[in-house]
């Protein structure tokens, strides 16, 4: 399934598999459920946050996000790497203001206890993961 978002969206299990399509003027937060095995969301950017973020946050901001952020957009200097949240203690997923473009995009996955994240950007600091 499919779904373009352009506010503030609280995803439920029952919507596992589907593409969220990030489009909106006003940037806003997408919230998981609780983590359960199987469950599975992609988020990708179609307009490009300008003025503030777009976030992917855990349910009742519990840290049980981890994964990392890959990049087309390659440096040398390692304070710019892309971001890396190796085990599972971050609670969000931010498509950063100003930075994130078109086509950016994460897919979460739970193993029924934690969600691991595997992210895509076009600018090396376009995609965050925190916690």
């Amino acid at each position: 399934a499919n779904e373009v978002v352009s506010a503030t969206n609280v995803i439920t299990a029952a919507e596992s598999g589907t593409t969220f399509f990030l489009n909106s003027g006003t940037e806003f937060a997408s919230t998981l459920p609780a983590p359960a095995a199987g469950l599975k969301y992609t988020f990708i950017v179609t307009a490009a946050p300008s003025g503030a973020s777009y976030t992917v946050v855990t349910e009742g901001g519990c840290q049980v996000l981890g994964g990392h952020v890959l990049t087309s957009d390659v440096y040398t200097d390692s304070a710019v790497d892309a971001d890396t949240e190796t085990s599972p203690a971050g609670t969000t997923i931010t498509f950063v203001d100003g930075v994130s473009v078109i086509g950016d995009r994460a897919e979460v996955i739970s193993d029924g206890t934690n969600w691991f994240a595997v992210c895509s950007c076009a600018v090396v600091t376009g995609i965050t993961i925190t916690g």
